[in-house]
């Protein structure tokens, strides 16, 4: 079943993970068609494409087999637009890029775990970048502005990227005007005395910048990326990289069509003016949620190491929250674990409220020790502000070791049943993925 990520879609369209469809178009009982297609075999979904323009991507959703299918390349690019973006750089010059990382066979085939005991994939981390499809790609871009869509569409791996000059002093700043699900207030500026050092991104993470290469005629620039793997908060040297390198821009020396790319703060205050806030009621209601490690028992006397949110399984009935439709909460998600975790809701956007220090260790004794602590008394210093980047509408929310992130979801467009999960595909195939339903207002 596809998702539509980043997509305000009805839940049965939405890419549920039981909502399988068979090669003879047959679906779950509980995810009939929008309505019958008029080719045999073939079903109708609906993409109402009612919301803020935004970069939106697809992919598999079929239960414990996403990481498979979305290594395999289901996936894509889904770009919802306003006609007021024909300010910015266009045409020939944006440029969707998809991050990914893949490791090959010597026929050219991809590679990637058969499964077995002895040879489990527990996050998928592969030897080769590939972006859009190539391995370690160059484009040739001219000295005007240009518009990047970044994506990270790894299974696993988090990027933190940056710019490094292979000809001469200096790199363009990367201007980021966008996150996952809309447009920020205000231009972050990302490199060298910006208001970001780095563009950090999780699995599923996408950031919209401008890069104007006007002042850098002849010359080529690396895209770089120091996040080691697996990534738990910390930045390596980039010669401690297990892949420093992830494509070139090639300057040319002369300009083929005029850039007419108004300034980014004009066209940022015009856009928000066109969305608005949605009207929604504040619920009051916190939810503290805990992002977990545990075993996991897949056939009678065989146990994988595993992952879990709030300590549940998918078939867990009991962990479904029902957050009421035209409201928002906020939900705290305490990380137990060792590892960074891109924690994405389907349906909704949030606003990233903050961070808060998280003492895992002392947490996870006290659960241990057969006690029920509550992560709120667990939370330590002040709520930390999140990056310029991440001061706008997203899906998605980076939560690192020893950390809670605090996000503020609004449960707008559809009721029903949907899902929230950690995006490193091999840990929601794993079981770290629960439903969760939008209720009515009655």
């Amino acid at each position: 079943m596809t998702h539509l990520h980043g997509g305000v879609t009805g839940p049965r369209s939405d890419g549920y993970p039981e909502a399988w469809v068979d090669p003879n178009g047959n679906t779950a009982a509980d995810f009939p068609a929008i309505h019958d297609s008029p080719v045999p075999h073939q079903q109708v979904k609906e993409y109402p494409n009612k919301q803020e323009p935004a970069t939106l991507w697809y992919h598999d959703h079929a239960l414990g087999a996403t990481r498979l299918n979305v290594y395999a390349g289901l996936a894509g690019f889904y770009l919802l637009r306003d006609p007021m973006e024909n300010s910015l750089p266009k045409g020939d010059y944006e440029v969707p890029i998809v991050i990914q990382d893949r490791s090959f066979n010597s026929d050219g085939s991809l590679q990637y775990s058969d499964g077995t005991d002895d040879d489990y994939e527990a996050e998928f981390f592969g030897d080769v970048p590939v972006v859009n499809g190539k391995a370690y790609p160059y484009i040739e871009v001219e000295p005007r502005k240009y518009r990047f869509r970044f994506l990270n569409g790894s299974n696993g791996r988090v990027f933190n990227l940056n710019l490094r000059n292979e000809t001469a002093p200096g790199v363009p700043t990367m201007n980021q005007i966008a996150t996952d699900l809309g447009f920020l207030d205000s231009v972050a500026t990302i490199g060298p005395g910006g208001d970001q050092s780095s563009l950090l991104l999780g699995g599923a993470e996408r950031a919209d910048i401008v890069i104007d290469f006007s002042d850098f005629e002849g010359q080529t620039f690396t895209l770089t990326n120091n996040a080691p793997t697996p990534y738990a908060g910390e930045t390596v040297p980039i010669s401690e990289s297990d892949m420093p390198e992830i494509m070139r821009f090639k300057v040319t020396d002369s300009v083929t069509e005029e850039d007419e790319t108004i300034p980014l703060s004009r066209f940022l205050t015009q856009i928000n003016k066109r969305y608005p806030e949605p009207d929604v009621t504040d619920s009051g209601t916190t939810r503290y949620m805990t992002l977990d490690t545990g075993t996991l028992e897949v056939a009678p006397g065989i146990e994988y190491d595993s992952h879990f949110l709030n300590r549940s399984q998918w078939t867990d009935e009991e962990a479904v929250v029902q957050p009421t439709f035209g409201t928002s909460e906020e939900w705290v998600l305490a990380n137990v674990t060792g590892d960074s975790h891109p924690i994405h809701l389907h349906l909704v956007d949030f606003e990233v409220v903050g961070r808060r220090t998280f003492n895992a260790e002392a947490f996870d004794e006290a659960r241990q020790a057969g006690e029920d602590p509550a992560v709120a008394d667990y939370l330590e210093g002040p709520v930390i502000q999140p990056d310029p980047g991440e001061q706008g509408p997203k899906d998605t929310v980076l939560v690192n070791p020893n950390e809670a992130a605090i996000i503020r979801p609004a449960f707008t467009g559809f009721t029903g049943r949907y899902v929230w999960h950690c995006h490193i595909l091999e840990h929601e195939d794993q079981e770290m993925m629960l439903p969760y339903e939008v209720v009515p207002d009655e």
